[in-house]
């Protein structure tokens, strides 16, 4: 059982703490919540990554029309690109479901999740749903369906070869069958009673990806809404809001323009369960209001339309200049509203009664100008430590308030000891309540929860909890704090959050998260040693210290059999929490081909420490913290280079330079100045990293002056760019990419050798076919679609039923020099450790060497 502290003092307490989003406080937010007090709707959209909802639609639902809103997003994104930093794969997903999350707080929906990995782009449906599983996919879809229960549900994607990927193909199979399975009491009892929905609409062709829009007169559909309708309490259009939301997308490139004036979306009525004209308003013949409640269960109707009459009276009578003189009104619907609450028999009427509650606690909240924060003392605690949590309620408005009960909920094994209370909730006063709390010694830690198991296949290993299907565990030590007024408790919920100030970013706040005293991380996390080198790889022990008093660490690698690493064992001390250190050992790896694994452990206070987690932060998401045991892969296989350094041009985020470090090879990131008037002669080759045309002005500035150093006699690699490369003119000769760019989504794709004699193929290492199993998510992207007669072809390559693809890897002799442009996917492969791929790219980069 968790640890529940209830404390009642008479003095006060309430309140909710200001919202993150401004137009969520004040009298703008009550005039929100008061528009969708007696509002029940609820639609479900569905997509299937982050960016392919319709927001500005999302936007328009929540916040205009005050429905229950939420999107249910099929993958969390990890098979994409990455814009503002190196992550991939499922550090990239977790980056994007908070980003998700950063865009519903301005929309105001909900975010749902189904356990499958995005695997890469496909191009059919039917090599997604053979990864996937149908069966599971539809039964994901139920899940969401049967616990959210909407009334109606929204498809971006129509199930066809029109919508593209084949994920986007698989979300539109999956919607469309589980609009039914969802109601049938036969198909996956597992998740629940059977939920009927009664409407299924498309997005309408023409309607904007992304929910971006059409000006004027927009798509044409059964029903079409006009997203970029100004709210009065917004101070702009849902559109607009919408928008904001959507460029908190950044790993994507998803910035957006946050246009005024009529925007419009349609959509297409594809399926129903009631009767009604397809160009029917979208919640027609739904349960949309609470009046309608009375159509399910007739008893209440009498109480219904008086607790309507109430709600209409309050809306008239709420003035800007003094919100508080409807406080006393508004405790009086809550009390007819648990009431009618009480009295309800069927389910579902008692379903939507709960869910519809937190509203009229919002609202006399802030009528009441009542704020709380829940603060810890410190955002990173580990197992028997002591912080502090304080509840704070600062009373704004003009009653004095009586009785405060707090109830935080805290988790198994944690202590709480209650120190005392301060102030009042009288008139203008500020109320404070303090607890010492002791963290269980066998404390869980705070992780996302399908990242605690290994991922089996393309789907996640959920834990079976209610949390399945959430964005990530509900943050810890939720405090609910009431505040009595005329016979009623008002409810207020907030989360403990750590508060500090940047420098740069003024105030900051941050959920608890229970991590391990010590975390213990191997890098690099997978290790390549050629045969031919010295044999003598360098393993890095990065620890991170966060017990209180600090200790003495001892740390040690443990090494295959007939392995030698120096020295034996290093020894750190620390002497406060926050403290790191990186600590060096040598291993000489036998020049024996295959795969090993290599371990780290640490040892402090008589703790052993085997795990350790990576930090994942960004201004504009939460920190999160993704672990792993201390375990590098190290893969030894034969090949040869005849560089000495390179030199790279940072792009969008990519870990190729250090792969190439792991070569032996001294690699230098280049700066605008080093492009501008830095001695590029004395690189052998020179490497540009992925979208580097797209994020460095300082490229297309300077472009000249890497042409003229091919011509000079060296090598530049570019790898894949997207279509601002052709655009603006920057290779040697003419090319362009086709749209949509020509790219090879299956990683076992076969593999031609076009000029099998070219020194790419040849020089230094045989590059056979063998040097193409393995590869991971992908052959490439972007490849050339048309090009001048002086590119030279070196592979061919393509998806099944498909043409050979021969622009994904162009090499072109200027002056002296070479020019090499690949849409081969080496972003991946070479930290994924394919030896094939480090022995084709050594190639590349020794051409010309």
């Amino acid at each position: 059982m968790r640890t529940r502290i209830l404390i009642a003092l008479v003095t006060c307490s309430l309140a909710a703490g200001a919202s993150e989003i401004p137009e969520d406080r004040g009298v703008s937010g009550l005039k929100q919540v008061l528009d969708r007090l007696d509002v029940v709707a609820s639609v479900l959209h569905t997509g299937a990554h982050p960016d392919d909802e319709n927001s500005s639609l999302l936007s328009w639902l929540a916040r205009g029309e005050g429905a229950r809103t939420a999107y249910l997003s099929t993958t969390r994104g990890e098979g994409g690109q990455n814009l503002i930093g190196t992550e991939l794969f499922e550090a990239l997903g977790v980056i994007r479901s908070e980003e998700l999350l950063g865009a519903r707080r301005l929309d105001r929906g909900q975010q749902f999740f189904t356990p499958n990995f995005e695997f890469g782009f496909s191009k059919t449906a039917d090599e997604t749903l053979e990864k996937w599983g149908k069966e599971a996919l539809v039964g994901d879809f139920v899940r969401v369906i049967r616990r959210f229960r909407p009334e109606v549900i929204v498809s971006r994607f129509t199930g066809t070869p029109s919508d593209g990927h084949g994920h986007h193909q698989a979300a539109g199979i999956a919607t469309m069958e589980a609009f039914d399975a969802a109601g049938d009491p036969n198909l996956y009892p597992e998740y629940g009673p059977p939920w009927q929905a009664k409407k299924l609409y498309m997005s309408a062709r023409g309607g904007g990806r992304g929910g971006r829009g059409g000006r004027g007169g927009g798509a044409t559909g059964d029903v079409r809404i006009n997203v970029g309708e100004y709210a009065v309490a917004l101070g702009r259009s849902y559109h607009e809001i919408a928008m904001e939301g959507r460029s908190l997308h950044r790993t994507q490139s998803m910035g957006a323009a946050r246009e005024i004036g009529p925007r419009y979306t349609s959509l297409d009525l594809v399926r129903q369960t009631v009767d009604g004209p397809d160009d029917a308003s979208i919640f027609a013949g739904t349960t949309h209001r609470l009046t309608d409640l009375a159509e399910i269960e007739p008893a209440l109707r009498a109480d219904l339309d008086a607790l309507q009459a109430d709600i209409d009276a309050i809306r008239s009578k709420t003035t800007l200049s003094e919100p508080s003189a409807i406080l006393s009104d508004l405790i009086e619907t809550i009390r007819k509203f648990r009431a009618i609450r009480d009295k309800a028999r069927v389910d579902h009427v008692r379903f939507l009664l709960d869910t519809k509650e937190s509203d009229f606690y919002l609202a006399a909240e802030l009528a009441a100008g009542i704020d709380v924060q829940v603060r810890a003392s410190d955002d990173t605690v580990v197992p028997g430590q002591e912080f502090e949590l304080t509840i704070v309620a600062v009373n704004n408005g003009p009653f004095d308030f009586g009785t405060v009960r707090t109830n935080t909920d805290f988790p198994d094994g944690w202590e709480a000891e209650y120190l005392g209370s301060s102030g009042s909730m009288s008139s203008g006063d500020r109320f404070e309540q303090t607890f010492t709390v002791r963290v269980g010694a066998e404390t869980d830690f705070t992780q996302p929860y399908w990242l605690q198991e290994p991922r089996e296949g393309d789907r996640f290993v959920w834990p079976d909890r209610e949390q399945a299907s959430m964005p990530f565990d509900p943050p810890l030590m939720a405090t609910q704090v009431e505040i009595d007024y005329d016979g009623v408790a008002i409810q207020i919920d907030r989360d403990a959050r750590y508060r500090y100030v940047d420098d740069v970013y003024g105030e900051q706040w941050s959920f608890v998260k229970a991590v391990p005293g010590l975390s213990v991380r191997l890098t690099p996390e997978t290790a390549v040693v050629p045969i031919s080198s010295d044999g003598k790889k360098e393993f890095t022990v990065e620890l991170h210290n966060q017990v209180p008093e600090g200790g003495t660490v001892e740390v040690r690698l443990n090494a295959p059999e007939g392995w030698s690493v120096t020295p034996a064992t290093r020894s750190v001390e620390f002497r406060r929490p926050g403290e790191t250190a990186s600590i060096q050992f040598v291993a000489d790896v036998p020049a024996v081909e295959g795969e090993f694994d290599i371990t780290a452990t640490a040892v402090m206070g008589g703790h052993t420490y085997e795990e350790g987690y990576r930090v994942i932060a960004y201004p504009h998401i939460e920190t999160r913290h993704v672990y792993s045991p201390t375990h590098s892969r190290v893969k030894v296989f034969p090949l040869e280079t005849h560089v000495e350094n390179v030199g790279y041009i940072e792009g969008a985020g990519d870990l190729v330079a250090e792969s190439l470090r792991q070569l032996g090879i001294p690699v230098t990131f280049l700066t605008s100045d080093d492009l501008a008037r830095g001695d590029l002669s004395v690189y052998d080759t020179i490497v540009v990293g992925i979208r580097a045309y797209g994020v460095r002005d300082d490229l297309a500035a300077y472009n000249q002056r890497l042409l003229d150093y091919v011509a000079d006699g060296g090598t530049v690699v570019v790898q894949y760019n997207q279509y601002a490369m052709p655009g603006g003119d920057f290779g040697p000769y003419p090319f362009s990419i086709s749209r949509p760019h020509d790219r090879v989504t299956v990683e076992e794709a076969p593999i031609t050798f076009v000029d099998p004699n070219h020194p790419a193929l040849n020089t230094p290492n045989r590059i056979t076919e063998d040097d193409f199993d393995g590869w991971v998510q992908e052959r490439g992207l972007y490849f050339m679609g048309d090009w001048d007669e002086r590119y030279t072809p070196i592979l061919a390559s393509n998806d099944p039923g498909e043409e050979p693809k021969l622009g994904g890897m162009m090499v072109a002799e200027i002056g002296q020099g070479r020019y090499v442009y690949t849409g081969y996917a080496f972003f991946r492969q070479l930290p994924a450790g394919v030896a094939g791929a480090y022995r084709l790219f050594s190639n590349l980069i020794s051409l010309g060497n």
